[in-house]
């Protein structure tokens, strides 16, 4: 069953947050060959995509952080961590009277399956400054 986790963000601004992930005994979970997938949409149905990221993590790959304009997601395959980044791109269309929604899943290497890691909704506030 995935966690849930329920960001709050202001229209317009980045917004970061980082998923430490680790195996069944606690410790720390090669993702090394996982995919991963998010998207952010404005309800449940398919219809209303906000953003859209993939990452396909190679063993020993590098973290490289996503830029803060656009987002996406990085990580570290060895060390189990996924950074995940929504760009201000992006956020400038969220609602703000209402949540976005959003999942995060990871498919294993070798058609090992697709488990859901993360999911909530994002509250966004308005922007005093513009």
């Amino acid at each position: 069953m995935a966690d849930t986790f329920n960001p709050t963000t202001v229209k317009g601004d980045t917004i970061s947050w980082v998923l430490n992930l680790t195996g069944p005994t606690g410790g720390t979970y090669d993702i090394g060959g996982c995919t991963f997938n998010m998207q952010v949409r404005k309800s449940y149905h398919p219809s209303g995509l906000l953003a859209s990221y993939v990452l396909h993590v190679e063993d020993g790959d590098p973290v490289v952080p996503a830029n803060g304009v656009e987002g996406g997601l990085a990580a570290s395959a060895t060390g189990g961590i996924l950074y995940v980044t929504i760009g201000s791109t992006y956020t400038q269309h969220f609602s703000q009277y209402s949540s976005s929604f959003y999942d995060i899943q990871m498919q294993y290497p070798n058609d090992g399956g697709v488990v859901t890691l993360l999911r909530g909704s994002i509250e966004t506030l308005p922007d005093v400054t513009i």
